[in-house]
């Protein structure tokens, strides 16, 4: 049988290849996942949110709950009825089998639109793994990862404790290549059949907390911290804590490397608008040449959004206009060539990634175009 790491890496691609677009939510995943620690997914309906958390529930067979909140959810809908037969006896317990407090993968969606008769429990759970039934007795919950889905920020100080306790955050949204929508609209529904076990992910969360933070990488991450207070981005001191070793488990390292602080990216913004600040903040410390391989990367996207946005428009406009885009294209898939030369054992992986994809828009962008001139020849 493979080893965790190996198990872990191929789950990895098995859901990148069913969730396109979506290689950096799949690695945050994976991140909570080794932590034990919660995700939130932010984005409009339809982006996939609820349908990666099944996928990775069924592919180690957890027991798993999800429950849309709305401002009329009771208690009873996430953390069970009351027991008839313990009221008979002046007890007032819940019965919690299939709710939330015996999950180990859940999904709350609507996340902030917990009232207050949900909050204090849900964030008992989340942060202590603990639920307090109703007779006073603290019961150990199984909960490995609890996916928040939300279409939109919290709103009002009585939730910030709850937007707090979700260490990793990622915005959503649409698929921009057509190639992608296109497979998405074909394919079943996201399945990941049973290939691990509970058992499997333990044993490897079990390893990871065998990965040794070197020096290197505390001062990387304290030199980021400073860095954050100067922008005026101020984070709790818990969002620091697990940050790195899950990112070196899954690269197969034994040690961090101030490399696997990228991950900070995702766990610091209070906004989506502070993304792209904190990317090249903690780029710039973390990994330089990573971070160079990502905005070269972005630059691409963008300029194959812009394009795609023209196709309805004047034709000639948009044959130049891709034109043009492709030959951005050649010039970054040059630069990364080039970045690649100097680069470190982990950096190189981030500028693989990103060659790869600007090839893809490439050539998609290609045969679109050229589909275009035949048509229009045949005119």
């Amino acid at each position: 049988m493979p080893a965790p790491i190996q198990q872990m890496q191929q789950l990895r691609q098995d859901l990148a290849a069913q969730f396109p677009e979506r290689r950096e939510v799949i690695e945050g995943t994976l991140y909570a996942l080794l932590s034990s620690e919660s995700i939130l997914l932010l984005g409009p309906p339809g982006t996939g949110k609820s349908s990666l958390a099944r996928a990775v529930a069924q592919a180690f067979g957890a027991r798993y709950f999800e429950r849309l909140l709305t401002k009329f959810t009771t208690p009873e809908e996430i953390f069970g009825p009351v027991s008839l037969k313990a009221l008979e006896n002046d007890r007032y317990t819940r019965v919690t089998t299939d709710r939330l407090p015996e999950a180990e993968i859940a999904v709350i969606d609507e996340t902030f639109k917990a009232n207050s008769a949900i909050l204090n429990s849900l964030l008992t759970l989340m942060n202590e793994r603990l639920f307090h039934n109703d007779d006073g007795q603290p019961t150990p919950c199984p909960l490995v990862t609890l996916f928040g889905a939300s279409n939109e920020l919290p709103e009002g100080n009585e939730l910030e404790a709850l937007f707090d306790r979700f260490l990793l955050r990622y915005e959503l949204s649409y698929l921009l290549r057509p190639s992608n929508l296109r497979a998405i609209l074909t394919a079943p529904d996201p399945t990941s059949p049973a290939s691990m076990t509970m058992d499997n992910l333990r044993a490897a969360q079990a390893e990871v907390l065998t990965i040794a933070i070197t020096d290197e990488t505390l001062d990387a991450l304290l030199a980021i911290r400073e860095a954050c207070k100067a922008e005026g981005i101020v984070a709790s001191d818990r969002r620091w804590k697990k940050s790195a070793r899950a990112s070196a488990y899954l690269a197969g390292e034994s040690k961090t490397s101030p490399e696997d602080l990228s991950l900070l990216t995702d766990c610091l913004w209070r906004e989506p608008k502070e993304r792209p600040k904190l990317a090249r903040l903690v780029g710039k410390l973390a990994d330089p040449v990573g971070s160079q391989a990502l905005e070269i990367l972005d630059a691409a996207r963008e300029t194959s959004a812009r394009v795609s946005a023209l196709q309805t428009g004047d034709r000639r406009s948009y044959i130049s206009a891709a034109a043009n885009a492709l030959e951005e294209f050649n010039a970054q898939q040059a630069k990364l060539a080039d970045l690649g030369k100097s680069a470190a054992r982990r950096s190189k992986q981030s500028i693989t990634d990103a060659t790869s994809e600007i090839l893809q828009l490439h050539t998609e962008l290609a045969r679109i175009v050229a589909t275009g001139l035949r048509i229009g020849g045949a005119r």
